[in-house]
């Protein structure tokens, strides 16, 4: 949600995922003001910063995400952040980070500039119009696990098994024949940060009217009626709860924590599934000492869970899918 939520008696964190694209000249300063920040307010998740922006997951009390998203206004470069709000019970991670990386999402172009270079945005509210007409070509900037389980009518599967294979696709598209190229193209993703990316890239390689949605797949779902919505199926999320409906709320996926596969309720009845360990996706692609290593460490995750204690590859497992969450 992009309201920051209320706490409650259940849900007394809230989680704040973030990006901007922006040159940042020093970034190890923006690194230890942001490092000193975050702890001053217990803070706890991760950031990362790079020459091209800043990006990341961070979730604590209300007043204490108050403080450094109110910090992060208040600077000259961030004072239009994209921030996605979303409450939780417990806190999600246990430690805070600031990593000084390459590229706050990782394409493998570090020469693409999205603040210098990058699409057109498209508010929610004119997303149909754009992508009902013909002569666009609508592009899921996300992988092929996400787009399985949910996306836009007719948008294009670029087969992806991680955003590093993007490049590819796109040069693909741009050696097309001059009348074969697509005219316009409208690029969307999860949280709104790959495709901003993507569209500096096909620019870069020559393509004029290109398209993001803003706010991405999550911000439309926010704002968009159901009645009136081109979303089909369910949107996959990088946290807890795997997808989430049009209303936002955890959706009817699990995930194999082998794998990571979004598993629906039939892909759950397969033989070869075995919570924690394998699903069908995986069970001929792993050895038998994973799964002996996948069975221990559900077990000892079992067992953590009935001293009501929280199992460190649990936090482990969040932390990792919640960096990318803002995509």
């Amino acid at each position: 949600m992009s309201q920051m939520p209320e706490a409650s008696q259940t849900n007394r964190f809230v989680v704040a995922a973030l990006y901007k694209f922006v040159v940042i000249e020093d970034c190890a300063a923006l690194q230890a003001e942001l490092q000193q920040l975050c702890n001053t307010h217990g803070i706890m998740g991760t950031l990362l910063v790079a020459t091209e922006g800043l990006n990341g997951t961070i979730s604590g009390l209300p007043n204490a995400i108050k403080a450094v998203t109110g910090w992060l206004r208040a600077h000259p470069d961030f004072s239009d952040i994209d921030i996605k709000y979303a409450a939780h019970e417990n806190m999600p991670f246990h430690r805070m980070k600031v990593r000084l990386k390459s590229e706050i999402v990782t394409m493998g172009k570090a020469d693409i500039l999205p603040s210098e270079q990058a699409g057109t945005y498209v508010e929610p509210k004119d997303w149909n119009a754009l992508i009902t007409d013909p002569d666009v070509l609508v592009v899921d900037t996300r992988n092929d696990y996400e787009i399985a389980i949910g996306q836009f009518t007719g948008a294009e599967n670029p087969h992806t098994a991680s955003f590093r294979q993007f490049p590819d696709y796109a040069k693909a598209l741009a050696e097309l024949p001059e009348d074969k190229r697509p005219q316009k193209i409208a690029m969307y993703c999860t949280g709104g940060i790959r495709c901003e990316k993507s569209t500096s890239l096909m620019k870069q390689m020559g393509f004029d009217d290109v398209y993001h949605l803003k706010g991405g797949i999550l911000r439309y779902l926010e704002e968009i009626d159901a009645k009136d919505s081109l979303w089909e199926g369910e949107c996959f999320v990088f946290d807890s709860r795997v997808s989430v409906d049009h209303a936002l709320n955890a959706g009817s996926y699990a995930l194999c924590h082998a794998c990571k596969m979004p598993l629906s309720e039939e892909d759950m009845r397969s033989e070869f599934y075995q919570p924690g360990i394998s699903c069908g996706y995986c069970h001929d692609k792993t050895s038998q000492q994973q799964k002996d290593r996948f069975a221990e460490r559900k077990r000892q995750i079992d067992l953590a869970e009935q001293r009501g204690e929280t199992h460190i590859g649990q936090h482990a497992r969040m932390k990792k899918s919640s960096i990318r969450r803002a995509g």
